[in-house]
């Protein structure tokens, strides 16, 4: 990797201070994804991301577009597009090349673009940060700014994800080992320091949705993370397990005391923790909880749960 990486940046180093501010600060704790490790792991600093990077011998490896204190907070830092063109790699490129220049048109910001070693390009646009409400609002307004660029060939998968894995540039993609270029995930234009303010297109969404929601009657909305008796830290563990991320023994218990506390059935906490597949049993989980409504648990208290949601499965 580091020969590479010198192809572009003086050193390892270099490149990693340019990934985090690319990424954005504070850069950890965020989870990464590589080859050797099982599923999500959260890396909590620099030392950790680079040894389960070495680890895997850099391969397929990957990091979150958004940190934990960032999801925590509904915090929208930045807007990444995948484009995918199977069948037309040259088109793919294409593809996220002009939409980068469309960018820089609008904004004043040379987003970063990376070839992802198979089949596809990349595009991430770091942004003046914007807060919001709730988890809901967040993911409605990325995939508002992602559907501007849209082509035949964007991803639709990452639209509204702020929860989104992007490959680490410079690693191995194992899916095109056999190709002339030997799945190496390239950077095909650096990031120039700007961030793009959306502002303009913030208030455009908002007048949008305004319009909508006087116009036609709104839904009632059931989903988990939107309801707002249930606190920001037990619906980002909620928001993991959608992702599959293995959750702890302790992420399970405050899922289920706040779940129970704030009268959901047994039905929809169980369908939950169907995301953790490696070892999810029904009728166990059923009697779980139903021993947690016996003996009466409460909801942890939110300092526990900040200590609990920096927790990492090591199994």
């Amino acid at each position: 990797m580091e020969a590479l990486v010198k192809t572009e940046f003086e050193s390892l180093e270099s490149f990693l201070d340019y990934l985090e501010a690319l990424l954005g600060t504070p850069t950890w704790p965020r989870y990464m994804m590589t080859k050797a490790t099982k599923g999500q792991i959260l890396a909590s600093s620099r030392k950790f991301f680079q040894e389960k990077l070495g680890q895997a011998q850099f391969q397929d490896c990957y990091v979150a577009t958004h940190g934990e204190r960032d999801k925590l907070w509904y915090q929208l830092r930045a807007v990444f597009l995948d484009f995918d063109a199977p069948n037309n790699i040259a088109l793919a490129i294409s593809d996220a090349i002009l939409v980068a220049q469309k960018v820089e048109e609008e904004f004043g910001v040379k987003p970063h673009v990376q070839f992802s070693g198979s089949k596809g390009a990349h595009v991430f646009v770091p942004i003046d940060p914007i807060d919001f409400e709730d988890l809901s609002k967040e993911k409605r307004f990325l995939a508002f700014v992602q559907k501007r660029y849209d082509t035949n060939n964007l991803d639709k998968q990452i639209i509204g994800d702020v929860s989104r894995l992007i490959r680490v540039p410079y690693t191995i993609n194992t899916k095109a080992l056999e190709t002339p270029w030997k799945g190496h995930v390239k950077i095909l234009q650096t990031w120039n320091g700007k961030y793009a303010n959306l502002e303009k297109l913030l208030q455009i969404f908002e007048a949008t949705e305004l319009l909508v929601k006087t116009t036609k009657p709104e839904k009632p909305n059931f989903a988990f993370f939107t309801k707002k008796h249930i606190r920001k830290e037990v619906q980002e563990l909620i928001e993991r397990a959608k992702q599959g991320v293995h959750l702890t023994h302790h992420q399970r218990l405050a899922i289920a005391f706040e779940l129970i506390a704030n009268g959901y059935s047994d039905d929809e906490i169980v369908e939950i923790f169907k995301t953790q597949t490696h070892d999810f049993n029904e009728n166990k989980t059923r009697g779980q909880l139903k021993q947690i409504r016996e003996k009466g648990y409460r909801p942890y208290k939110t300092v526990n749960l900040l200590q609990i949601l920096k927790e990492v499965d090591e199994e």
